[in-house]
């Protein structure tokens, strides 16, 4: 038996002989001026299955066999295909249409002009869109150029409040020291320069006054700024201190570690201690001036012979000599045997 598929031609073909044998479309009429001849069709309980699904049939409807050729009416080829089949007797024709809800003229009308208003609306929304962004791309640079003339503002007022700042603490304190003031109303950096003995010259005390002087007179003329500052080496530009402020005014300094001139701490402190209380002592000195650390070398029976008011004194001296002469912050120190480096005391 042939496939539904491959009988498509035999169906189109033959379709008015089958459906003439069916009874289901014609009258006894309709072929009064046509030829005919007999055929012997076999009816076989014929089934059509569409996709695994029985496609039922009557009577009027049912396939057959005809010289070895399955027929199938096309009314019933077109409800297994879902298609509407309709004869039309005043051109002799058979009419095959997809099923589904016809949609009548002035649907499609109505749906055209939503679809025009919607591409109005689009279209004005795209125009009002641009216009948009050129509002805000001038809303940008407006903003900008007065960001600009807030800041040069605030840069010449800057530049005035240097100069104050120089004129008054160039000499004070005894620093001769060169003031920059950088930033805005709201952040602004301090750099001060002046030689590197000069700021060690003061006590810490005295630093972090005259820090706070000056960071009182900036804050008179912008009272809500946050201020720090660097204060540098003159000679080479080298960080000397890092500071900050709180909304107070108060500073906080940080001192920048430098390397020391071992050597001639060394050669100090033997000029000094070299020879003490009748006893020889050697030194050694490494690390930098956040921290240092000093080796005192001695025999233990001359140091047994020290009272402990002289080895006090002695250690409290080089603490003081590395603090307050080469500015170091901590110092650790260690007496040590001179015959085999092992620790005597720690200081």
């Amino acid at each position: 038996m042939k496939s539904l598929k491959s009988m498509k031609k035999p169906v189109i073909i033959t379709a008015v002989s089958a459906l003439a044998i069916s009874g289901a479309l014609f009258s006894q009429s309709t072929y009064a001026a046509q030829a005919t001849k007999p055929i012997s069709a076999v009816f076989n309980n014929i089934k059509i299955i569409y996709n695994g699904t029985e496609v039922p049939s009557d009577a009027k409807t049912e396939p057959f066999l005809l010289d070895g050729v399955t027929y199938i009416p096309l009314k019933l080829a077109g409800t297994a295909l879902d298609k509407k089949v309709q004869w039309d007797g005043t051109n002799k024709r058979v009419v095959i249409a997809d099923n589904g809800v016809p949609i009548d003229q002035s649907t499609v009308t109505a749906l055209n002009n939503q679809i025009t208003t919607l591409t109005q609306e689009l279209n004005t929304a795209k125009a009002a869109n641009t216009t948009k962004d050129a509002t805000i791309a001038q809303l940008q640079k407006d903003n900008q150029a007065l960001k600009d003339e807030a800041s040069k503002n605030s840069s010449d007022s800057l530049k005035d409040l240097q100069k104050q700042l120089n004129k008054d603490y160039s000499d004070t304190y005894n620093t001769n020291s060169d003031i920059t003031l950088d930033g805005n109303k709201s952040d602004i950096t301090v750099t001060i320069e002046m030689t590197k003995s000069r700021w060690e010259d003061l006590s810490s005390s005295r630093q972090k006054s005259y820090l706070e002087d000056i960071v009182d007179d900036i804050l008179k003329e912008y009272k809500d700024a946050d201020v720090e500052g660097t204060v540098k080496n003159s000679s080479n530009r080298d960080k000397l201190a890092t500071f900050t402020t709180n909304s107070k005014g108060d500073v906080t300094i940080k001192k920048i570690a430098s390397s020391l001139d071992t050597s001639t701490i060394q050669r100090n402190l033997s000029d000094r201690y070299g020879s003490y209380a009748g006893i020889n002592l050697d030194f050694t000195v490494r690390g930098d001036s956040s921290e240092a650390t000093v080796d005192v070398y001695v025999t233990s029976d001359d140091w047994n012979k020290l009272s402990s008011t002289q080895r006090t004194s002695l250690t409290d001296g080089v603490i003081y000599h590395l603090k307050e002469r080469e500015s170091v912050d901590r110092v650790v120190g260690y007496v040590r045997n001179k015959g085999n480096s092992s620790q005597i005391i720690t200081f």
